[in-house]
Parts: C-alpha cells; structure tokens; sequence
C-alpha cells in the first residue's frame, strides 16, 4: 500500500501504487490494464489541489507522469509549443524562453504541471483572458479504454474535455499557444474599496492585468496592475530584495512565526495583518512600480502550509459579494490571517469550466497552518460556501468546497451532460473516485 499526500497535507491518499510512466506505450498499457480489470486509477501532477480530486481510493493505482515530460516541438513562427503533459510550469517557461516565447497569463502560483492546470481550470487575473486551457491548441487524451485521441480546438468535444476533472482519461500531450517573450511593469497602491468600484471599469479595461486584495481586519485594499512595457527590467538585487527578503523571509518566515503564536490565542491575528500590511503593502499615497519578465511578476512565493477556498461569479457582483464577505468576517467574529485576493478572467463555453457562460470574478480566501498547526477553519469556509452559493458561485475545482450535487446541477448548465459523457467514455468506471462519487452525490 501506498500512500501520498498533497502539497498541503489537507488530504492523504492510499493507493495499491504510485506508477510513474516514461513512454506514451507504457501509458497505454497501464490503461488497457485498469480498464480489462476494473481497477481505479488516477493521474496525480504536483499534487497541488486542496482536495482528493487525484485519490484513487485503496483499490487503484495513482500514475504520476513527472518523468512524461519532454519538450516536443517548439514553432517560433507560430509561436507554439508541444509538449508531454507531465512538465511543470517552471520548466516549460525555461525551455522556451531561449526561442523567445512567454506564457500568456498564470496565477500567482506557476508549479503546477500542464495536465492538472488543464483539468482544473487553472487561471490568472486579466478580463481579456481565460483560464489557461483556453491556450490550448490541442490534446492527446488515452482514453479509459485506452485508445490515443487527438482533440483540437475546433472539434466540438474540446468543450467536454477542456476541464475533465481528470475524469476522461489521461492527457499525455497538448499544443500551446505562447507569445513573444515580454515584460511586464506592475503597479501597486492602496486604493479605498470605493475607490476601485468606482473606477472598475477602467481598470478592467485599461490594464491587460487587475486584480486587488483586502487583509482582514483592517482597511487597507491594494490594487495590483499589470501590462507589458519594454522598460529596463528591475536589478538582480531588487529581484532578490522583494522575492527573496520581502517574498520567503518577511511574507513566509516571519509571518509563519506571527501566525505560529496566534494559533494558541487567535485574537493576535488582526494585529498581525495589521502589522504584515505596514511591512508588506505600498504606503497610503504612493504607488509602487517594478518591471520585471512576465513570470516573474505573476509569481507570489508561498511556502507557508494553507488550506484553500476560491469561487468564480458574475463579474456584475464582485463588490456585492465582497461587501457580504467582509460583512459576514466582522459579524461572526471570525480571525482571517490572510488577505482575500479577487481576480477576474473571460468567459469560455467549456461545459465544467467555472467560467462557462459569463465573464466573472473568483474572490478566494485562505487560512494557513504554521508549522503544522490547524486552526478552526470550516466554520469560516462554510460561511463563503452559503455566501457565493447565493451568487451562483462555482468553485474551483482543485480547491476546498462543501456543497451539494443540486448546487452543482443548478450553476452548471452542462452538469447531467457532461457525466453521461463520462460513463460513456469509461464504462468500467476506472476513472470515478470518492470526489466524483461526491460531486455526484453517490455513496
């Protein structure tokens, strides 16, 4: 028996094995395998999602494909790239850097591997964007009955596909769409929350890359904003002095350590935000501008142990949800050690994409666990899931949420549809598990 857990550790895992394929044959037969033997399997990437989206249960078998991960074909004209869909994120930006490309647009955590980013709708921040797997020229799925199909953006099954949940088969090869290698000048200030509603718009249309935070128990929202310049990059030093210093020590270290001795007495936290906000947050007034690689400046580090809960809604209410959010953190007394992020992407049509349908807003909250410790947290999660269930929220699919199957089959219009495609495709039943099983409302 194996057994692995997640970046996180808010979810273990046991499993018959962990399998870790170096060929697309040995893939297909692993396949083939399961299928002619009814056993449960599923894909694990970095392990980077909150939940067991990637747990095979104690019958199955967990393929990691880590070492499925070669560079296949890159197109500098078309400015394209092929690759096995095990690569991660870093090493797909270091290879095609020297040929001049860059990825469109990534979240604040860029290690995931292609192949989770793709199945759990994966995003940045930037309303002329969508989730990453709208990039997404083709894939190469092994189907459970373990047949290579090759899907491109104009069939109509990439709908289906686009955000399998890792519920059709295994992805093992994708085409993406970069762009020309480019920089990015960042922009931060605190702004007052009246301030950034009545100027949404323009911040939306002006800047290829918004999106604010607010830190819990204080007043203090700053804006984040983004577009490419062929300014002079940032020296080493500031690099090192702001993802370095500021980044790991004063964001990870110190404050773990904060966080470490309000564990014992949670009243310390809103003086701790308040104290993080002085250290960490442009000064009221100014306004904080770097130039660095595109990477670069949407990579926040975070070593710091959390739990995750984020949804995507209407963008017409991002600020009524917001105001019910803060509302209900100041009310239930509820300490937050974290600032809540609100970003914003473009809609898609891909049927259990969290933005099918409408442009919307994730706003997503975290509590962390310093060195270890778990503070009582699914009382404050449970709030935002009755929240944004009000709002037609739909969660992202590689992080926290308690809610039900008729949730579900209310917000996503596709719902019935897309798990009758699913037990057509796998008639054993290989690639179910117990978070399937609960999205359904199966025993």
């Amino acid at each position: 028996m194996k057994r692995l857990k997640n970046w996180a550790r808010t979810t273990f895992c046991k499993s018959k094995d962990i399998i870790y394929p170096e060929s697309e044959a040995e893939i297909i037969d692993l396949v083939k395998i399961c299928n002619e033997n009814r056993t449960p399997i599923k894909v694990v990437g970095k392990a980077h999602s909150y939940n067991d989206i990637f747990c095979s249960g104690e019958d199955g078998v967990i393929v990691s494909l880590k070492k499925f991960n070669a560079i296949e074909h890159i197109e500098r004209q078309n400015q394209t790239v092929t690759m096995q869909a095990g690569i991660d994120i870093p090493t797909l930006i270091r290879k095609i850097k020297p040929h001049g490309l860059s990825l469109r647009n990534l979240g604040t955590n860029i290690f995931d591997n292609i192949a989770g980013a793709c199945s759990t709708g994966y995003h940045g921040s930037g309303i002329v964007y969508g989730i990453f797997v709208s990039d997404l020229l083709s894939m190469e799925v092994i189907t459970p009955t373990g047949e290579k199909k090759l899907i491109t953006r104009e069939d109509p099954e990439f709908a289906v596909y686009a955000v399998g949940l890792g519920m059709l088969g295994i992805i093992i090869r994708v085409t993406l769409q970069c762009e020309p290698y480019y920089k990015l000048e960042v922009t931060e200030k605190q702004m007052r929350l009246e301030e950034i509603e009545a100027d949404f718009e323009r911040l939306l249309e002006t800047y290829k890359h918004f999106k604010f935070i607010w830190v819990p128990h204080t007043r203090n929202f700053m804006v984040w904003l983004a577009n490419k310049t062929d300014k002079p990059e940032n020296s080493l030093w500031q690099k090192i002095y702001t993802y370095g210093i500021i980044g790991v020590l004063v964001n990870n270290f110190l404050h773990e350590t904060l966080l470490f001795f309000a564990s014992f007495r949670r009243s310390l936290v809103p003086k701790i935000n308040r104290f993080m906000s002085r250290m960490l947050l442009p000064k009221k007034g100014e306004i904080a501008t770097s130039v660095y690689p595109s990477h670069w400046a949407f990579f926040l580090p975070h070593v710091l142990k959390q739990d995750v809960v984020e949804y995507a809604f209407k963008i017409e209410e991002t600020f009524e949800v917001f105001r019910e959010i803060i509302e209900m953190i100041e009310t239930k007394k509820i300490y937050v050690d974290t600032p809540i992020e609100v970003r914003f992407v473009k809609k898609d049509d891909y049927w259990m994409s969290p933005t099918q349908g409408e442009d919307v807003c994730f706003i997503g909250t975290k509590i962390h666990f310093p060195f270890g410790r778990q503070p009582e947290y699914f009382r404050y999660f449970s709030h935002i899931d009755q929240i944004l269930l009000k709002h037609g929220g739909r969660p992202h699919w590689g992080k926290q949420f308690r809610i039900t199957t008729e949730d579900f089959k209310k917000n996503y219009p596709k719902w019935d549809d897309f798990w009758a495609f699913a037990d057509q495709q796998d008639p054993n039943g290989i690639f179910k598990n117990r978070f399937s099983k609960r999205l359904r409302g199966e025993k």
